[in-house]
């Protein structure tokens, strides 16, 4: 299906999140790491307020604080003092200097400057890379991936590895989309770890944003994957990119070092779970483990329940576009009519899903879903969930309005049978309060 716009000279109520943001939760997936964000001192007290608020943990993150001279003179001398202080005071094991669209449209060349910075100070054991991050071209996933993508190149440079390696065929890297919570991650690690495989998540941020409690207190980023994990990564024998957005990371370590990759654009529901443990059954040669048999009972089981809550019921998604795929073919699965798919931009993961796609806001989402019983997004639209008359059911970035949101589980079997039952209960309390509000009190 084509993928559409409304004609309108404005954004209402944006469903699109920056760039940058997507840059720095990516890095919150790895061991003493700091991203440092090259722009206004507002373009990363923004993204911290609202990672801080969905994960409620401490968010490790730098600026160099760009005023307006600042980028007419000299912005790279702001960043080379930046760099100067966090290597001094805090020693971080990553950085990751991320451009803004200040820096971009100024045409500030910083990608040089670090180059020469590492170069003149000898930085070696560590890992520091730049990525350009502009607000103005896609969302959240976009930033998340070109990040990962520019982690990967970076250590490979490292490495110096090329074609050559020592192959582990019984290590997988995988590499989670930014759409999966802490839990989906953990959930991921945990089914292909049973198949007898060593796993290492590339970024992993089930181990840092799980909502651990840890004494003290740290500049840097706590828990995630280490340096020496993630050079160790480089000698799996399969990459498993989980999204259609990693598939581009997945690429260069096939194009670099030839390691093959597999990606599952889909994690949600019976069909996805199913592919994937078959998948994993046929590389390993290991028998499905049983507890994901009773598992995927359990899950159809489930479904059967929770058919009468779902017949003849409509619903709409407003999410980053895998994400938004991902849902989909879990409604499908429902049966649940897809009355409005709303996502942030435009990418060839949701063009072709054959459904009907708009790229658009939550403005769009309530004008398209007049109607709906269940309204899926982040916390943004409770607003408009309520003024459609729609059950709500947070899912995505950001969720403040729930405890433990970022613990939920999505993937596998177990995840789609959390969600079933949860839009179902949704779809229950919805009903149940219809019949009250129709009731006539003497």
């Amino acid at each position: 299906m084509t993928v559409k716009r409304r004609s309108k000279p404005v954004s209402v109520n944006p469903l699109k999140i920056g760039q940058s943001l997507g840059g720095i939760l990516a890095m919150q997936g790895c061991y003493r790491a700091m991203p440092v964000i090259h722009g206004a001192q507002g373009c990363s007290a923004f993204p911290k307020a609202l990672l801080t608020r969905h994960f409620r943990e401490p968010i490790a993150v730098q600026t160099s604080a760009l005023q307006e001279m600042d980028v007419i003179f000299d912005a790279n001398h702001n960043l080379e003092e930046a760099l100067t202080s966090v290597l001094s005071k805090h020693r971080p094991d990553i950085i990751g200097v991320i451009g803004t669209e200040l820096t971009d449209v100024a045409g500030v060349d910083y990608q040089s400057m670090l180059k020469s910075y590492k170069r003149e100070r000898n930085m070696r054991g560590g890992l520091a890379f730049s990525v350009t991050l502009p607000d103005f071209r896609g969302s959240l996933e976009s930033g998340f991936s070109v990040t990962v993508e520019a982690m990967v190149d970076e250590l490979i440079q490292q490495a110096g590895l090329r074609g050559q390696r020592n192959v582990n065929s019984r290590q997988i890297t995988l590499l989670p989309g930014s759409y999966l919570t802490p839990g989906d991650v953990m959930e991921l690690k945990e089914i292909v770890s049973s198949f007898g495989f060593e796993v290492i998540a590339l970024p992993d941020i089930s181990t840092s944003l799980s909502g651990h409690l840890l004494t003290g207190f740290s500049p840097l980023t706590r828990g995630g994957v280490p340096l020496d994990s993630m050079l160790q990564s480089l000698q799996s024998g399969l990459t498993i990119a989980f999204g259609a957005s990693m598939e581009r990371p997945a690429r260069r370590l096939h194009n670099a070092l030839g390691t093959p990759y597999k990606v599952f654009q889909g994690t949600m529901g019976l069909k996805a779970s199913d592919e994937l443990l078959n998948f994993l059954h046929q590389i390993s040669g290991v028998p499905v483990p049983i507890r994901y048999c009773w598992q995927r009972e359990n899950l159809l089981d489930c479904m059967l329940d929770a058919h009468f809550q779902f017949a003849g019921v409509s619903a709409l998604a407003a999410l980053e576009p895998d994400h938004l795929r991902s849902v989909s073919e879990w409604l499908d699965e429902l049966g649940v009519e897809q009355k409005a798919l709303i996502t942030s931009y435009e990418t060839p993961a949701v063009a072709e899903l054959e459904r009907e796609v708009w790229v658009g806001d939550l403005d769009d989402a309530e004008v398209l879903g007049s109607g709906a019983d269940l309204w899926i997004g982040s916390s943004h639209g409770i607003a408009g969930a309520e003024r459609i008359g729609a059950a709500f059911l947070a899912a995505g970035f950001p969720i403040w309005n729930e405890l433990g949101s970022y613990m939920n589980v999505s993937v596998g079997y177990r995840g789609a049978m959390e969600w079933t039952n949860k839009a179902g209960n949704l779809l229950m309390r919805r009903e149940a309060d219809h019949r009250e509000s129709r009731v006539r009190h003497r």
